[in-house]
Order: structure tokens, then C-alpha cells, then sequence
């Protein structure tokens, strides 16, 4: 039985995930009305859809946005580049940011507030992940390295620790690496690497498994976890912890898995560059590590640590070990189950790059 999500704002629907939850909602959810908050409204935009331009960061704008929608379900999308260095833009997107929201919308009667989180901040970037449970603990700095996975990891806190405040529940969905349509990071990358020749290539012996999650699966996770909250607000006190989603963060993926070189090979064959078996080179690990070692130590040298490669030890490590998480806690509580394949994901993400962007970059030229 599908529930009533009543008014709802996508925070960042004009983005890749939020462009894709508004998808998902106007299919599913066609009762509701959509509203959407972004810094800018000019990309991505649905017809049946209210946009509303604000700072996220400046809660007087963001306090302006809720009083006109009234939201009684939030989606939190927004968040700055994984690969940004800026830590006080992180900090001040991230932590203050949601803090905002937040409040803005436990005074506005909120009753479900779903954040998007990211596997990353049980990580410490180092060690591999092998079908990791989300009791595994959240890491903050020093144990956190990176300060994007840091401010996540503060942001999925502070939405966690405000379930049940002002009767607002909370949930945090972690998705592993998210491709799909409008994805000018990891299928931009995977569609470059095909046409570049370098999809032949790879570190080491290629078995190191990662997980990822094509996008409209991730939507799909995020429109269960809603309608989950929506249901549980209608009880006074917590369900038991097996049948629990309130306050409660999940690991999302797609249901089955391929070794992380295998991925950019799939992306290559439905780009029209399929690499052949007895093409693939393989590059010692040992030699990779030593030439992003160099390179890091000259950029840091001649740029006084203002610069840093883009093939850096930390990159190399982490395409290099396992990153795989279990997501038995997601299909039980939520019921979710992979509406897409990961060949199907890429068959619809690798097609929309080389038809909106390759084939019109190349066209240009």
C-alpha cells in the first residue's frame, strides 16, 4: 500500500540524484505535489514541478522556501563535488547547510526527512570493505581523512540525531558510486576511458570488486525509505529495531557484482569500443603506486601543495582494493530490490553520454 507523501520538496532537484527522485516520484507518487529548492533552477526541469532558488547555507532563504510548501516530506540531496578540496565550502554545504534544513523543517511540520549519505563515511580510504554491514561504526577526522566523507558523515548525524524531534522522522540512505543519465562524473569518466583506448587497461590482477548503483535504483531506495517514515509517523513510539527505518542509515546497491575493471569494459562495449580478452594489459601495482608517489611529491614540490596529480596513491588505493557492502538491512526493512541491472544501468547512462555529450563535443570539433 502505497503512502500519502503529501507536499514534497526534492533539496537539489535540479541535480543528477534529485532530478532523478522527482522521476521516480511523478511515476509513483503522481498524487503529490513536487516542489523543488536549488540554488539554481535552470537545468533539469520538470513541467509539473514548483522551483524555488536558495542558498541552503542562508537559513532566512531557506526559511522562505518552507513557509511557501509546507513540506511534509523532505529529500536532502545536495552536497558539494566528492573530489572537492574546499573544506570550508564543504563544511559550510554539508554541515551547516543541513543544519538548516533541518530546522527549517521541524518548524514547518516536516514529518519525513530523507538524506542522502554516502557509503564513505564508514571508510577510512585505506582498508579494503568486503560486504561491510552498516554496524560498522561512523568515522569522523582524524580517523576520517577525507574532509568531504568527514562533513557527510557530520550532516548524517545531525539527521539522524533529529528523529523524532518536533515529530520529524529521519532516515540516511548511503549509496555506493551512482551512475546514470545526466552523470557527468562516473559515466563521463567510464564513456572517456572507452573512446580514449583506456578501458584496455588495469591495475594490477583486476579481481577487486566494487559495488555501484545505477541512479534511478538509488531514487527508487529513497521513495521506500519515505513512504517508510510516513508510515512509522503514524505510531508513538519506535518499531523494534528488526522492522525499524526511522533514525535508521542503509547501504544501497545494485543487486549483483563485477571487479571494478570489468565495469569500464562493459561501459566500452556499449560505447561501440568492446575490449577483447587477449587485449587487456594489466599494470603492476607496484609500478602505478611508485609513479603516483613522484608525481605527487613534484606537483606538492612545485606548486607548494596548492596542486595535487589527478593519479594520486589515494586514487590508485582505492581502485585498486575491494568495496563491496551488504544490503540484506535495506531489502528486509524496506523491501528494495534492484529495479535495474548494472548492464542495464549502463546500457541507459553510457547511451545518454554518447548521444547528448560525446556525439556533440565530437560534432563541434
Amino acid at each position: 500500500m502505497a503512502s500519502d507523501l503529501g507536499e514534497i520538496l526534492v533539496v537539489g532537484g535540479c541535480g543528477f540524484l534529485g532530478h532523478n527522485i522527482i522521476l521516480e516520484l511523478s511515476q509513483n507518487n503522481p498524487s503529490s505535489s513536487i516542489s523543488v529548492l536549488d540554488l539554481r533552477t535552470d537545468a533539469n526541469l520538470h513541467p509539473s514541478v514548483s522551483y524555488y532558488s536558495a542558498d541552503i547555507t542562508q537559513k532566512t532563504q531557506v526559511e522562505a522556501v518552507f513557509a511557501k510548501v509546507k513540506p511534509k516530506t523532505v529529500f536532502h540531496t545536495v552536497s558539494p563535488h566528492p573530489l572537492q578540496r574546499d573544506h570550508q565550502l564543504l563544511h559550510k554545504v554539508n554541515v551547516v547547510g543541513t543544519q538548516n534544513l533541518v530546522e527549517c523543517a521541524q518548524q514547518a511540520g516536516t514529518t519525513a526527512f530523507v538524506y542522502t549519505s554516502s557509503t564513505s563515511v564508514i571508510h577510512d580510504h585505506y582498508s579494503p570493505l568486503c560486504d561491510v554491514t552498516e554496524s560498522l561504526p561512523v568515522l569522523f577526522y582524524p580517523q576520517q581523512p577525507e574532509h568531504y566523507s568527514h562533513t557527510k558523515a557530520l550532516a548524517e548525524k545531525l539527521v539522524l540525531d533529529a528523529n523524532r524531534v518536533s515529530g520529524m522522522l529521519t532516515v540516511a540512505i548511503r549509496p555506493t558510486t551512482i551512475y546514470g543519465e545526466g552523470d557527468l562524473l562516473i559515466t563521463a569518466n567510464l564513456c572517456r576511458n572507452s573512446y580514449m583506448g583506456r578501458a584496455k587497461y588495469q591495475l594490477g590482477n583486476g579481481k577487486n570488486l566494487m559495488d555501484v548503483t545505477y541512479v534511478r535504483n538509488v531514487a527508487f531506495a529513497q521513495f521506500l525509505a519515505a513512504q517508510a517514515l510516513i508510515k512509522a509517523s503514524s505510531t508513538l513510539s519506535a518499531l523494534p529495531e528488526t522492522q525499524r527505518v526511522e533514525g535508521e542509515a542503509f547501504f544501497v546497491r545494485n543487486s549483483e557484482r563485477y571487479p571494478f575493471w570489468e565495469i569500464n569494459r562493459i561501459a566500452a562495449r556499449i560505447a561501440g569500443y568492446p575490449v577483447q580478452k587477449e587485449d587487456v594489459r594489466a599494470i603492476p601495482l607496484w609500478l602505478v603506486m611508485v609513479f603516483a608517489f613522484l608525481s605527487e611529491w613534484l606537483l606538492w614540490a612545485f606548486t607548494f601543495g596548492k596542486r595535487e596529480p589527478l593519479l594520486t596513491t589515494r586514487v590508485v588505493r582505492l581502485i585498486t582494493i575491494e568495496r563491496t557492502f551488504c544490503i540484506n538491512k535495506i531489502e528486509e526493512r524496506l523491501g528494495y530490490r534492484a529495479r535495474f541491472t548494472t548492464e542495464e544501468g549502463l546500457e541507459r547512462a553510457v547511451g545518454w553520454y554518447m548521444r547528448e555529450v560525446y556525439a556533440k563535443e565530437k560534432k563541434i570539433q
